[in-house]
């Protein structure tokens, strides 16, 4: 199978170049999770509730296409693969905090389909 091709704005101007990067949808929630540290696929997917098999690994070779993340094999007894954030994937933090601090007041009440992980409080928590 070949590579999605690459969508773009086609504009110059560094929001839309930063969109082309990060704008699909999941791309950011990837990153939220791994800003924690190097996390296998299967935590991945299996803290991003919603997210189907294939949209995830394509967000993923994306990503690592766009120099966000890297993927490496751990050191037996572990032997699976982690998916890790770049420098340049950290260098989000920021976006997802102002993001995450803009979001805030939509969150409300707690509607009976949201999903919960203890984690997501982490970000938050760091302001």
């Amino acid at each position: 199978m070949s590579p999605r091709p690459r969508r773009s704005y086609d504009q110059y101007c560094s929001a839309a170049r930063a969109l082309d990067a990060v704008g699909d949808r999941w791309t950011l929630l990837i990153v939220r999770e791994l800003l924690a540290g190097p996390r296998r696929y299967t935590d991945l997917h299996a803290d991003l509730p919603g997210v189907s098999t294939d949209v995830l690994a394509s967000r993923l070779k994306d990503m690592e296409r766009e120099g966000l993340t890297t993927r490496r094999r751990l050191p037996p007894p572990g032997a699976a693969y982690v998916y890790e954030l770049t420098e340049r994937g950290a260098g989000l933090l920021p976006v997802l905090e102002a993001l995450g601090a803009w979001g805030a007041a939509e969150l409300g009440e707690r509607r009976p389909t949201d999903a919960v992980r203890a984690h997501w409080a982490a970000l938050p928590l760091r302001r």
